[in-house]
């Protein structure tokens, strides 16, 4: 287990990961995008590695995960590294069956730092270089990190990442700003690229990142790169014209400019998809929470969307999210093959007035 990402390298020649979310990347979004994009790695979102460890509903709830998602990498956090070992022993049971074990040392949360997780590492390295290499010794799983440029810019951002690769860390994942940026600012990219230069193991990009094809003119001598809330109105972002010869389902007509814009009919029944595993995974009052927030989202491009926005983000019931879905396909049934990400650029070739 522990040479999995140096697997995934020889398997892949650029890998894409979907971020970890807090309530989005569930298991049903998980399920989403590796439907739509089969080779998309995900992690999970994060959770703390006290609750996983002192109860088990918790940890019965949010690990276990479908087929479809393998393989799943579980992202945690917390402050004591002996916490973490227990936490990492449990996800390393065999019926949860996870594929390796992120530790997040990026969020900027001010009231969670304060109370000295997440961010807090970047300026507290010999706790953070403890954790990994106690977690390491806990669990044949492979440790991650994900991290971010520094706290505030004071910190030799060199020394600290080296210090995680001696702590055997095989992967580190850099979102582009400081804790003090939080999400403002435009990411730095040229830190990440001289970091890569001065470590052995995998370095992967996130931040700042809109699709495949953007990665591909921004790659360098990175690794990987992993995108989180661009996918949110566009799960198709990890898609790129190369995959058309492993996907059968890919229109290559689709395609503009090496990104793809999926039509108003694939649109629609990724939603009624990503709705059905909604159901499956949550119970109803939850889904009914936790759908609204997506429904409006995959139709951003979608010129008429006001007209249905109200029922979107209030419906109440499986059945009332397909009767909407199913009259957006019997109102515009002219346009289920056109493609609503073009419809600002383009309406004309599209045939629309």
């Amino acid at each position: 287990m522990k040479n999995f990402w140096q697997k995934q390298i020889k398997k892949y020649w650029k890998l894409c990961l979907l971020a970890p979310m807090d309530w989005y990347g569930d298991s049903a979004y998980r399920q989403t995008i590796r439907k739509i994009a089969p080779h998309v790695l995900c992690v999970s979102e994060f959770f703390s590695a006290d609750w996983l460890v002192h109860s088990k509903f918790l940890a019965d709830q949010v690990l276990p995960h479908t087929p479809s998602e393998k393989p799943l990498i579980m992202q945690i956090f917390w402050k004591d590294p002996e916490m973490f070992a227990q936490a990492a022993k449990i996800i390393e049971k065999e019926k949860y069956d996870m594929y390796g074990i992120d530790i997040n040392m990026g969020c900027p949360a001010k009231k969670v730092v304060r109370s000295w997780h997440w961010s807090w590492l970047l300026i507290n390295e010999q706790t953070a270089f403890e954790i990994v290499k106690t977690i390491e010794n806990a669990t044949k799983l492979p440790i991650s990190v994900k991290t971010r440029l520094s706290f505030d810019w004071w910190q030799d951002l060199i020394q600290f990442w080296k210090g995680l690769e001696k702590a055997w860390a095989k992967l580190i994942t850099v979102h582009g700003r400081t804790a003090k940026q939080a999400y403002t600012w435009i990411a730095d990219w040229t830190q990440i690229y001289k970091l890569k230069d001065e470590l052995n193991i995998p370095v992967i990009w996130n931040w700042d990142i809109l699709n495949y094809t953007d990665w591909v003119k921004k790659v360098k001598n990175l690794d990987w790169f992993m995108i989180g809330r661009w996918s949110f109105w566009n799960p198709w972002c990890f898609i790129w014209e190369e995959h058309i010869e492993k996907y059968d389902w890919l229109d290559k007509n689709n395609f503009v400019d090496w990104i793809y814009y999926p039509t108003l009919n694939d649109i629609l029944n990724i939603m009624q998809f990503h709705a059905e595993k909604l159901v499956e995974t949550k119970w109803e009052k939850k889904w009914n929470l936790e759908i609204r927030k997506h429904l409006v989202q995959y139709l951003k491009n979608f010129p008429w969307v006001k007209s249905y926005r109200k029922r979107l983000v209030t419906t109440e019931s499986y059945e009332n999210t397909k009767n909407v879905i199913s009259e957006i396909k019997q109102e515009f049934s002219e346009f289920m093959e056109k493609r609503p990400g073009l419809w600002e650029i383009s309406k004309e070739s599209l045939g629309i007035e």
